[in-house]
């Protein structure tokens, strides 16, 4: 019988060299946790301030698409082995806490509760920042006014002119200059980035001007850290080793927040590129070669360079035709998870339904009950969520996240534990419950239902 591996000599020894490097850093980062993750924060910083310049010195689109095959071609070679020590430093400890405490009733809820309120975490700092500018507005009496009464699209197309009132303006300018590159669905690079199309950050300042002191986000999330530290002790007590769940829960909380780095420095590198391709694209709507700079995201890279070289014939034409097929699979409310080699495609999650009861069974990924009213969201661009608001949804990214300030508890049809949803969730402390099969189509707007993040459970009361 002959077996082959499938690996040659050449990938044994990068695969040895790889872990030679990795192990010792994941050392490091157990042991001086804090100087390792500042330093990979330099590192990512210079790396994308070395493309920012890149970009800068390109001439025309064709150069623009190398250095943009290059950068990305680049980013996990020269960052993964830095990030992938620090995440392992983070997460392995949170894996030795939950298997520590797998035997005991309320061990997995306090595992959980030890990720409440975590620090480094670049989503969550955002939406801090987020709160920070609707403060401001708050403060001034103009500002509060002009929000409150001001719909979010004018509020956008106001902030683009420089015409909001200038406390207003100013804040959010900052907060864009910070945050500007991010935007729905952001890891596509044909998606509008809120300081293009800033009308669904004003929508969310809308919810956020008219939250009250007793539930402002910064306090939430201090309740949060307060929480996680109650936890850690309790854990400690619970095991008889408090020395070791100190140790490892200190580690979880300084490293595990950086699992949104990757994405956030991805989106970062895009938002550099995104912005210069732009600039690129006004130059062919000048000359008539297109109708919308942002039609080149609708052409491949090869077809792009063709574009560049004067080319690409029909490009109106071909761009046409892909905005028609675009408009016709956007009519498709669910895509199959897995779509198998003989064509079978399978759209389903985990969850059952209880008999005699109108209970829906998912993943437990968030501890706590809440009972509250349903808002079904398909598009948070669009959506106002009222505080106290369940917020039920297909899944989320970094852009839904302002949304969890204001929401009760949290249902998705799909995820897992380390999803995004259920990350931010813990943090913020509300309940959750992930892989709900069609949940947005069972549910309806203003439902009473109970939310149970420790069993994963959803029950419909009303």
């Amino acid at each position: 019988l002959d077996i082959n591996s499938g690996v040659g000599l050449f990938g044994l020894l990068r695969l040895v060299s790889l872990q030679i490097v990795i192990v010792p850093r994941i050392c490091m980062s157990i042991l001086f946790p804090s100087w390792m993750r500042e330093r990979l924060i330099g590192r990512i910083n210079k790396f994308v301030d070395s493309v920012e310049e890149k970009v800068k010195r390109t001439d025309g689109l064709v150069e623009l698409v190398d250095v943009q095959k290059d950068v990305f071609m680049s980013f996990f070679p020269t960052l993964f082995p830095h990030m992938a020590p620090r995440f392992a430093a983070g997460m392995g400890p949170l894996g030795v806490l939950g298997h520590l405490a797998d035997d005991f009733p309320n061990g997995k809820d306090l595992v959980l509760t030890v990720t409440r309120g975590l620090p480094n975490n670049v989503t969550t700092e955002m939406d801090l920042k987020l709160w920070s500018v609707a403060r401001k507005i708050q403060s001034d009496k103009t500002s509060l006014e002009h929000f409150q009464s001001t719909d979010a699209s004018e509020l956008a197309a106001e902030f683009l002119q420089a015409t909001l009132p200038e406390v207003a303006q100013c804040a959010v300018g900052h907060f864009m200059t910070e945050f500007g590159m991010r935007g729905l669905y952001e890891i596509d690079f044909g998606r509008p980035r809120w300081r293009e199309e800033p009308a669904p950050l004003m929508n969310t300042l809308k919810s956020y001007v008219e939250i009250n002191e007793e539930n402002a986000p910064d306090l939430v999330f201090t309740k949060g850290e307060k929480a996680a530290e109650k936890a850690i002790d309790e854990l400690g007590k619970l095991l008889n080793k408090p020395w070791l769940v100190s140790f490892l829960a200190s580690r979880v909380r300084q490293l595990a927040g950086l699992r949104e780095l990757p994405k956030f420095t991805i989106i970062r590198m895009m938002g550099i590129i995104r912005e210069k391709m732009l600039m690129e694209g006004e130059k062919l709507v000048s000359v008539g070669t297109l109708d919308d700079a942002k039609d080149l995201f609708y052409l491949e890279t090869d077809e792009i360079k063709a574009l560049a070289s004067g080319k690409l014939a029909d490009s109106k034409k071909i761009v046409s035709k892909r905005k028609e097929a675009m408009a016709i699979e956007s009519r498709r409310t669910r895509l199959p998870r897995v779509i198998t080699s003989d064509g079978f495609a399978y759209f389903g999650g985990i969850s059952k339904i209880v008999e005699g009861a109108n209970v829906l069974s998912g993943e437990p990924v968030s501890p706590g009950v809440y009972e509250g009213r349903v808002r079904v969201v398909h598009d948070p661009s669009k959506t106002k969520l009222n505080q106290g608001e369940i917020l039920c949804c297909h899944g989320t990214d970094p852009s839904w996240t302002p949304l969890f300030l204001s929401a009760g508890a949290l249902v998705m049809e799909v995820g897992g534990l380390m999803t995004h949803g259920s990350v931010v969730a813990r943090e913020y402390g509300i309940p959750a419950v992930v892989a709900l099969e069609r949940i947005t189509e069972r549910l309806q707007n203003g439902q009473f239902v109970r939310v149970d993040g420790s069993r994963g459970t959803v029950e419909v009361l009303e």
